[in-house]
């Protein structure tokens, strides 16, 4: 009688183990159908996190852009610091605290932003950034160098292009415009 009784005990403990194995491995998986998960091809963690500084200017591509495809949000993520900037006096007071890597501006604003440099501190790479199909710039914006070009509904080729500048820059190593990189254009 009694081992008839391990034997029963033992078979309920293997059943409730099973059903509990199938929840445990489907654990998290309704956040992803009902919108709260994060595809697998926006997650990208930088292996040379810096301090950036999106100049996001009304009516430009780039403000456009973090509107539409949380460029800020996404780089943040990525293990970014970002500051965001709406004008040129938020800019200046940025860069006096904060001391970026980085300035991503407009592709169309670009030439028009010079930072003063900083006592002791290491000058940023500006990227202009153009939020349209490579065909579709103007002279002017290519005039700027490197162009990091923002196409599709995910961003991702920009953040490609921020870990390659801020690699190059960790290194010593000036930006140089690699025709190749489909996300440069020059």
């Amino acid at each position: 009688m009694v081992r008839l009784r391990v034997g029963v005990t033992a078979i309920v403990m293997a059943g409730l183990a099973a059903l509990l194995a199938g929840t445990a491995l489907a654990c998290g998986d309704k956040l992803v159908a009902l919108g709260g998960g994060v595809g697998f091809d926006r997650v990208i963690v930088s292996r040379n996190p810096g301090h950036i500084i999106l100049m996001l200017e009304p009516a430009t591509g780039l403000a456009e852009a973090n509107e539409k495809l949380n460029l800020a949000g996404s780089l943040s993520l990525a293990g970014h610091e970002v500051f965001v900037a709406r004008n040129a006096a938020e800019l200046r007071a940025h860069r006096l605290a904060a001391a970026p890597d980085l300035i991503l501006v407009d592709a169309g604003r670009a030439g028009e932003i010079q930072p003063q440099p900083v006592a002791d501190k290491k000058d940023p790479v500006i990227l202009p950034v153009a939020y349209a199909p490579a065909s579709e710039l103007t002279a002017r914006e290519l005039e700027a160098g490197c162009v990091a070009v923002i196409e599709g509904k995910k961003g991702t080729q920009l953040l490609k292009t921020v870990e390659r500048v801020l690699k190059l820059r960790s290194r010593g190593e000036a930006m140089t415009c690699d025709k190749s990189v489909e996300s440069q254009q020059a």
